[in-house]
Formats: C-alpha cells, structure tokens, sequence
C-alpha cells in the first residue's frame, strides 16, 4: 500500500501540470517578497514610526515604499502569465524562439479578457486580485497554442519556406495567436452578455460572493470557516487565495466590531506566518529538522516568515502542490480558527473593533487586536497545534523526499552514463526539472565535503603475471550522508561544471602523497601509486601543485604516476601539451586511462608523452567470448610494444580471463581477481603479503 501511495505522490509531482505551475510561481518569489517586505515596512505598527512616515519628514520614503508595493504587486497576474507560458514552453523543451511566442500568445489571451478599452476594465485584474484568472488563462492558452502549431496549413508553411529572420516565426505564429486571442475575447464576451459581468476574476469573485453572502446571513462562524478553508486550498494550489478573494473580504468581513470573524481576524490569530499557518512549520523545521534542507531552508526564510511572507518556505520545501502536506495545510488554519472563534465566543478574547495589517509579525498583532497578553496566548496556542499538527506530516514528507532525492540520483546516473557512452558532454546544472535541482544539491554538498574532508581514497592493487604487486591506482570515494556511495564520474562532472576542481584535485593530491608518505614508512621496497587527472585539469597549475607537494614531502616523482581519462576531449590541445611535458619533466609517468582506439589516444600515444595505456573494461570484460576484443586487445599491446609502452588491464575478474591476457601479452592486471579497492592500511598490508611470496 506504502509503495502505490509512493507511486501515486510521485506521478502527481511528476505531473507536467505539477512542474509548469510550480515552477511558473517559484519564478516570481522575488517579485511577491519585494513587495511584500516595502508593504510591511510601510505598515509595520509603531505609532511614533507611522506619525513619521505619513505627517513628517518621512512621507518620500512611504511613497517610495507604496510606489515599489504597487509596482510589484499591482502587475502580480500579468507578471504570472509571462512565467507560466515560460515554464510551460521550457517543459515542452521548445527553442528560445517558440519560448517568446508562448508569451506572446499567452499575454494577447490574457489581454482579451480584461475588457481593455471599455468601462468595464478594472486595472485591479492586472494585480494579485486577477490571479486565478492569469493562471487559468495562461495555462489554457499555452495548450491551445501548442495544438494549433501542429496543424501545418494554420502555421503557413508553404508561404515562408523561403524566408529567412525572425519574421518566419511571427508569420507562423499568426493564425494561431489569432484564434487564442479571439478565442478568449469571444468567451468573455459571451459569457457576459449572458451573466452581466465581464472578465474572469470577477466571475470568480461573483461567484463566492455569492456562497459567502448566503452562509453570512445564516452564520458568521460558518462563512468565516468557509472564507478559511477556501483560501488556504486555493494557495495550495498555488494560487493567492488571500488576492483571488479580497473583494469578497472587503464585502463581507470588514470590521465591525458587532460581529466575531473579519479579516482582519484571520490576519491575526489564523495566516499567522503566511496562508497555512506556516510559523508552526517553520518552529517545527527549526526544531527538529535542523540539519535538514528543509530546516536549513526555515533559516534562511525566518525574516520573511515573521512578516506573514511564506513564499520561500512554500516552494522550497515544497509545499505548494505536495500531496503529503495538503492536509496539514488546509486544516491547520481550521483549528487555529475555531480556536480563536471559541476564545473570542467565551469571552477570554474581545471581538475585534478595528483592522490591523496582514504584515503585522505574530505577538504584536495578537497584542494590538486584544489590547492584552490574552490575543498572544491565543496566538501562542495555536502555534503549537500547528506544530503538533504539522509534525507527522513533515517526518513523512522528510523520508519522501529523501526517497524522491535517491530516485533523482539514480536517474541522474543513468544519464550521465549515457552521456558517457556517447561521448557528450552533459548539461545538468542549468537544468530547471529535477534532475537540475538534484544535481545543484550534490555540487553545495560536494563543497561542504571538500572543506570538511568527507571524501576519502581508496587503494587497487595493480598486480604482475608473476605475483608482484607494483602499487595501487588511488581512486576517489564519497559517502553522501543520505544518497549513499556517489558514482565516481559524477564527482568529477559536478567538480568540474561547479567550478571547484582545482579544491578537489589538491585534497586528492594532498590525500595520496600522504597515502605514499604512510606506504613509504611501512614497506622499504619500490612501489607506485597513480593518481587520475582530467583534461580539465590541466587548465589550472595543477603541475606546479604536484611539484610543490612532491617537494615538502620529500617524495620521489616516480613513485606518483599520473592518469589522463581517454574520453575526455582534449580542446586546448597547446595547453595539454606543455603541461605534459612539464609534468614527464618532473619524472612521472604518464598513464592513458581507460584506452580505445580514438584518435585522442593514437595522437597521444604515438607522441611519446605516455608510459602506460589501460585497457578499459569495455574490452577486457567480454574477452573471453568475443574474438573481436581479443584481436583489438591483441593490436593495441602489440603497437605498445613498438612504441616502448606498457599495457595494464583493468577489470581482470577471473582467472581464465587474466590466463588470456597473458597470452595475447599483457602481463600487468588490476581487477577484483586480486583485489578490491582497499584502505590504506589493507593495501600495505596486502602488498606486503603478495611480494613476501
């Protein structure tokens, strides 16, 4: 049941739905924070403060507050169009191109229904009140739009095939812009000609205007939990219930002093923290998920949360859309309101008498609605059910998420990998679905790891046909505290697209050189390790590096050997060169690690900087059964014979197969026939015992 559950969370925030939304809100944080903060500054409920802002020498600073909250939030659905076309087109994978003409198409929908140009037009449609509208209107029309393209005739295909510019698009994108835009027009129209009233935020607003007028004349208690319920179920969703519904507010809840539920009520003892009651889970995150994300999220989201902003924690825990939190969500709110309702009814709390700001931080409001302690203890109250409330749901959503986070993992692997194959080079970072949020979550904790040396090295023996264990290649390990063992290559491709190679390679480089420095006091014979490097690599001093480490730890430059991966596609072929030469200078040897038939590798190879070439287990694994590897392996030992170059095999796993390569003529082997990688400790040990044989 737990596994079809697990299923069914992750299909709904997999959904394509799900990721447009989302993101398309996730996208205007900035714009809802600005605001909100110049709102809360502008109001914040200190007497002697507002006496400035308003009759002193303050007034230009409130102005210019009012000015950047109107700005903000006075463009919030047209600003959400844009996002959710963009997010819509980007799901879709389309071009930049068609990304624009989504927009385009989306406002010109959008545009249609706000009765622009007659008495009708409320420029109020263009702010958070037109939301719903903006979300629902944007998401339709981007789907209209992307049927329309497909019908070649509509995009005028055969007139523009010989066009070239920008103008190809517009042309194409003519006739379907046109029906969207007359599509909506015309349903807005109809529509109010039949009902009255134009523009689809209002028919909304009408609508619930009308649910509420009817419970309000019955009961007071019973419109305020229906006001309470619909809001925070609307901001789940993602849509700004609070905005959708203030004209419905304005009508029915204003303060008067003869009644219990107003709005300003709700701003008080319910939206404490923001829609959801959402203080109490930044308490609990804060409490018992510190060490979390999410708990490092609450941190960082405090200030705003103080001031009733919760836009930080909604996406980014996420709330918004996640089906494990929609119950704590929508109902906290419920019970802090019938707690408050009941107090109020009781008499422990007055009935409101005048309006206190949504912005007002929780404790002072609750102090100037009650004029007493008392609206703080009813505030305080019902914190701590939300948090109790809240907790169970959290742990569940913890362990969700860590599940979800695997699963990434594992995909982002699997893509890699076939980037690999391929000989591609990926893109994950930039990434907007999860495999991008996954990917910038290892590389922050791929840096923490680095500074607080998490990682750690691991020691193969490369052992000879005769039993003679030479050394061991070093090879980079990392234990992730909740994704467990990180594939080695993704290490390295975060590194490197993270920009923190040079940190990792001089932990790697400090890690094996002390490595050596422990072998060497504990075995008196020769032996080497080898240390991979990427192309990468040598387009920073990792050379002079090397050099200077080798130096204060008085290590000879044999006893290091370095390996270039084949696949990596070596650009700055003048930059590699003189690297490499000042690397052989240095006396190392030079190793072709996982060696094909490239043309990198020929072209290195026949240029006399390499020593060693390896041979990758994509051809030594299948050797004993395929005769095309044996006679590729065959040529490729042969030509490093007339070139003066020894060949090691990896992956040797059995005897038959080391018995083969011994016979086609290599004679040096490195696999699981002999060892696994070992700790430092185990690999002296294991040498010791294989060359006192």
């Amino acid at each position: 049941m737990k596994e079809v559950l697990k299923r069914g969370m992750l299909k709904f925030e997999n959904s394509f739905f799900s990721h447009v939304v989302r993101c398309a809100l996730g996208m205007i944080i900035p714009l809802v924070l600005t605001g909100g903060i110049s709102c809360a500054v502008r109001d914040f409920p200190v007497a002697p403060y507002q006496m400035f802002l308003t009759q002193g020498g303050g007034r230009w600073f409130y102005d210019f507050l009012t000015m950047v909250y109107e700005g903000t939030y006075g463009i919030f659905s047209v600003a959400l169009v844009i996002t959710i076309a963009y997010s819509y087109a980007m799901e879709k994978n389309e071009s930049l191109e068609n990304v624009v003409m989504y927009v385009v198409v989306a406002l010109a929908a959008f545009s249609a229904q706000l009765n622009l140009g007659t008495e009708d037009f409320d420029v109020a449609g263009l702010g958070t009140t037109g939301c719903f509208a903006a979300m629902f209107i944007g998401y339709l029309s981007c789907m209209a739009f992307s049927k329309l393209r497909r019908c070649h005739k509509l995009m005028l295909e055969q007139y523009t095939a010989g066009m070239g510019g920008g103008c190809v698009l517009a042309i194409r994108t003519l006739i379907p812009l046109g029906i969207v835009a007359a599509g909506s027009g015309g349903l807005n129209l109809l529509i109010g000609r039949i009902t009255g009233i134009y523009g689809c935020y209002q028919w909304f607003n009408h609508i619930f205007y009308a649910a509420c007028q009817n419970i309000a004349d019955y009961s007071n208690f019973l419109s305020g939990l229906l006001y309470t319920f619909a809001v925070n179920l609307m901001w789940f969703f993602g849509l700004h219930g609070s905005h959708i519904l203030e004209a419905v507010a304005v009508h029915n809840f204003g303060v008067t002093g003869n009644v219990v539920f107003s709005k300003a009520f709700y701003d008080v003892y319910v939206a404490m923290g923001g829609c959801g009651t959402t203080v109490s889970v930044l308490i609990a995150l804060l409490l018992f998920f510190r060490k979390e994300r999410t708990g490092k999220l609450a941190g960082l989201a405090s200030f705003t949360v103080v001031f009733n902003l919760n836009e930080m924690l909604t996406f980014g825990i996420p709330i918004i859309l996640n089906p494990i939190l929609l119950v704590p969500f929508v109902l906290t709110p419920v019970v802090c309101y019938c707690l408050a309702y009941a107090a109020t009814v009781c008499g422990f709390l007055p009935v409101l008498t005048h309006e206190v700001v949504w912005s007002t931080p929780v404790g002072i409001g609750g102090y100037l609605a009650s004029g007493s302690w008392k609206g703080i203890a009813v505030q305080a109250v019902g914190i701590l059910a939300g948090i109790l409330f809240y907790l169970p749901f959290l742990k569940i959503n913890q362990r969700m998420e860590v599940y979800k986070a695997k699963r990434h993992v594992q995909v982002l692997i699997h893509e890699l990998q076939e980037k690999e194959e391929q000989i591609d080079q990926p893109v994950f970072l930039t990434r907007g679905d999860h495999i991008g949020m996954i990917s910038r979550m290892l590389l922050l904790d791929l840096k923490h790891a680095i500074k607080n040396k998490e990682l750690y090295m691991l020691y193969q023996p490369q052992v000879y046909s005769d039993g003679i264990c030479i050394g061991a290649e070093a090879l980079l390990r990392w234990n992730h505290p909740v994704y467990g063992m990180i594939y080695p290559p993704l290490i390295i491709y975060l590194a490197e697209a993270g920009k923190v190679l040079p940190e990792l390679e001089r932990f790697i480089i400090d890690e094996v050189t002390d490595g050596i420095v422990q072998t060497r006091a504990q075995y008196d014979s020769d032996f080497k390790i080898s240390v991979n490097i990427t192309a990468h690599s040598l387009l920073w001093d990792i050379e002079g590096y090397i050099r200077q480490t080798m130096e204060q730890k008085e290590i000879d430059a044999h006893m290091l050997w370095i390996e270039i991966t084949e696949q990596d596609i070596l650009l700055q072929t003048d930059v590699v060169v003189r690297k490499l030469e000042e690397l052989k200078k240095q006396g190392h040897k030079l190793l072709i690690d996982d060696f094909g038939m490239g043309h990198t590798s020929l072209l290195y190879l026949q240029s006399e900087y390499f020593d060693v070439v390896k041979l990758d287990g994509s051809l030594t694994r299948p050797l004993l059964k395929s005769h095309t590897n044996q006679k590729i392996v065959r040529s490729i030992i042969e030509l490093g014979q007339e070139l003066g170059v020894n060949v090691i095999a990896e992956f040797v796993e059995n005897r038959e197969q080391r018995d083969l390569l011994d016979t086609l003529g290599c004679h040096c082997y490195q696999g699981y026939l002999y060892a696994k990688p070992l700790e430092l400790e185990e690999f002296i040990t294991y040498m010791k015992q294989m060359n006192e044989k």
